[in-house]
């Protein structure tokens, strides 16, 4: 894992505090969404957490975690967008879901990347 993906670890959290109901841009009432759904956004602001402060030590476990970071940034403001998890979001709710869908594109990417053995180079010279 890269300081990249590290640092774009740390901006996906940071981006995950405003849309918390209540207390950013979301103004639904957290009622709205399914109980389960807590744990699924409680996983999805832990999960970078972890990758970030295992990254020095359990380098493949940490690229492994940002993976499902990045993929569950992408799946689960895209199913909000749509409004199947609480109802019709708000405006402010969907333009930081589009900036959440980006940057989980983005992790998913680099760490998919990362995943890949390198031993598929081309030849030198």
């Amino acid at each position: 894992m890269d300081r990249w993906l590290r640092l774009l670890l740390i901006v996906l959290v940071l981006a995950y505090i405003p849309g918390t109901p209540g207390l950013g841009v979301d103004t639904r009432s957290a009622d709205a969404a399914p109980a389960f759904l807590g744990y699924v956004y409680g996983l999805a602001f832990f999960a970078p957490l972890l990758a970030v402060t295992g990254s020095w030590r359990w380098r493949v476990a940490a690229t492994w975690l940002a993976l499902l970071s990045g993929v569950l940034a992408i799946v689960l403001p895209g199913l909000d967008e749509l409004g199947v998890l609480a109802g019709p979001a708000p405006v402010g709710m969907l333009v930081l879901n589009a900036v959440l869908i980006v940057i989980g594109v983005a992790i998913t990417w680099r760490a998919w990347r990362a995943t890949r053995p390198r031993t598929m180079r081309a030849p030198a010279g």
